[in-house]
C-alpha cells in the first residue's frame, strides 16, 4: 500500500514501524510509530479531527477555563437550563473544547420566543475566568471567534437527496477586551431552533456543560440528554459516529470505542448520569450500540431543610444537601459503598477541598471498574481502601 494513499505515515526502515505526522501552524506534529500503516493513519485522522487547539494550549486552555460547578452560586446567572431542537442535535457540527463552550453560554443569553434582535453578550470572565489572558489567550480565543463564525448547518428540507439549505450557526461575533465581553447573534434561520421550541427539544445544564472537559463528551451529552426518555435506545455504529466525530475519523470501530465512546461515557458518568451500553454484534463486528440511560438533575439548594442522604428525619444537623455532596454520594454509590458508608465519608471529609480531592482520586478506579478493564473480587472494599490511603484522617475514622 502507497504512503501517498494514506497520507501522514511513513514506514521507517530502521525501527520496521510505521510512523505518523501532520502539520499544523507550519510545523511538523510526530505522532509516534506504530506497528501497521493504518494505526499510523488512524492515529494521523484523531489528531486532524480533534480540537484545532494543539494539546498544548487545550492544557492552558482547561487551566484557564473555571469550573462553573466550584463558583459561589451568587455569581451564577439565573438561566441554568438550556435548550436546542433535536434537528441541531441530529445535524452535528465539527467544534473546538472553547468553541462549543462559548455557544453553551450564548444559548444561555437567550429566553424562549427571543426574536434574535439583541445582541447576546457574553461575560469574559464566564468563559475565562477572572485572571488577566495574555497574547497567547486572546489567540486561542480569536482562534474560536473564527471557528465558531464558520459553522455553518444542514437544516432539514422536505426532500432530503435534492433540496438544500445550509445556514451559519453565528453572526457578527465581538471580543471587547475593553468591556471584558464576548457577543454576537445567532443567524435567523438558526433562531427556530433554539427559541421557537414547542415538543421536538433538548434541555440541557449549564453547569454540567462548562464541566466537561472533551468536544466528543459535548456531543454526546446532548445525545444522552435527547436519548434518555426512550431508554433503552439501540443506534447503528455508523449512525453513532456521523452523530458524534462526524463519520471520517476513526472507521475501526474498536478505536471509536476506545478513544471516544468509553472516555465520553466516562466523563458524563462523573456528572449526573448512570449510562450503561450492551454492544449488539453481526458476526464478530459490532452492528449497534444499546444505551441504557438515566439522569437525575443536581438539586438546587433551596430555602426549605433537605434531609442528608434520605435518612431517617429524627435529627436534620446539616441544613442542605450541596451540589458537591451529591456529586461525592454518587460516585461512592458507583463503587458501591453502603448509604451509611457514604454519609460517614461526608462527614469526616466536609469540605469542598475534599470532595474535589476525592473524586479525582477516584476516578481512575471508576474507570477502571465500569470498562471492565481490571477486575475486581470487591469494588466496594477497593474503594474504602483508596479513600483511607488518600485521607489519612478518614483511615484513623474508620480503624
Amino acid at each position: 500500500m502507497s504512503d501517498k494513499q494514506l497520507p501522514g505515515t511513513t514506514f521507517d526502515k530502521r525501527r520496521g514501524k510505521w510512523k505518523g505526522q501532520y502539520r499544523k501552524n507550519g510545523k511538523t506534529k510526530s505522532l509516534g510509530y506504530f506497528e501497521s500503516q493504518l494505526d499510523a493513519y488512524e492515529a494521523v485522522r484523531k489528531a486532524k479531527a480533534e480540537s484545532q487547539i494543539s494539546s498544548e494550549d487545550s492544557e492552558i486552555l482547561l487551566e484557564v477555563l473555571p469550573s462553573y460547578l466550584n463558583k459561589p452560586a451568587s455569581l451564577r446567572h439565573a438561566t441554568d437550563t438550556i435548550a436546542q431542537s433535536n434537528v441541531l442535535i441530529d445535524s452535528p457540527w465539527a467544534m473546538t473544547l472553547m468553541e462549543a463552550r462559548l455557544f453553551v453560554l450564548m444559548l444561555r443569553g437567550l429566553r424562549r420566543d427571543d426574536p434574535g434582535t439583541n445582541r447576546i453578550v457574553v461575560p469574559l470572565a464566564d468563559l475565562v475566568g477572572e485572571q488577566p489572558i495574555g497574547g497567547r489567550g486572546y489567540k486561542l480565543l480569536h482562534a474560536a471567534l473564527d471557528g465558531l463564525d464558520a459553522i455553518r448547518i444542514d437544516l432539514p428540507m422536505p426532500n432530503r437527496q435534492q433540496d438544500y439549505h445550509k445556514v451559519p450557526l453565528a453572526h457578527s461575533l465581538q471580543l471587547d477586551s475593553g468591556a471584558g465581553t464576548v457577543s454576537g447573534y445567532f443567524s435567523a434561520d438558526v433562531m427556530p431552533y433554539l427559541t421557537s421550541l414547542v415538543d421536538n427539544f433538548t434541555l440541557g445544564q449549564v453547569a454540567d456543560l462548562l464541566s466537561i472537559r472533551s468536544v466528543n463528551t459535548h456531543r454526546y451529552y446532548w445525545l444522552m440528554q435527547m436519548w434518555k426518555f426512550k431508554s433503552p435506545h439501540t443506534v447503528a455504529v455508523e449512525e453513532l459516529r456521523r452523530l458524534t466525530t462526524g463519520g471520517s475519523a476513526y472507521p475501526q470501530y474498536s478505536e471509536y470505542r476506545k478513544n471516544v465512546l468509553k472516555p465520553s461515557l466516562a466523563e458524563l458518568n462523573e456528572l449526573n448520569f448512570e449510562i450503561s451500553v450492551v454492544e449488539n454484534k453481526v458476526g464478530r463486528s459490532v452492528d449497534s450500540v444499546e444505551f441504557h440511560i438515566s439522569y437525575v438533575a443536581a438539586k438546587l439548594q433551596s430555602r426549605q431543610l433537605q434531609l442528608p442522604l434520605g435518612e431517617p428525619a429524627q435529627q436534620c444537623e446539616q441544613p442542605s444537601i450541596t451540589p458537591q455532596h451529591e456529586r461525592v454520594a454518587q460516585r461512592l454509590r458507583k463503587l458501591k459503598l453502603t448509604e451509611a458508608q457514604i454519609k460517614q465519608v461526608i462527614q469526616v471529609l466536609p469540605t469542598e477541598a475534599e470532595h474535589h480531592k476525592l473524586l479525582k482520586a477516584t476516578h481512575p478506579l471508576l474507570v477502571e471498574y465500569e470498562t471492565k478493564s481490571k477486575p475486581f473480587d470487591n469494588i466496594g472494599a477497593t474503594a474504602v481502601n483508596l479513600l483511607k490511603t488518600v485521607f489519612p484522617e478518614y483511615y484513623k475514622a474508620v480503624k
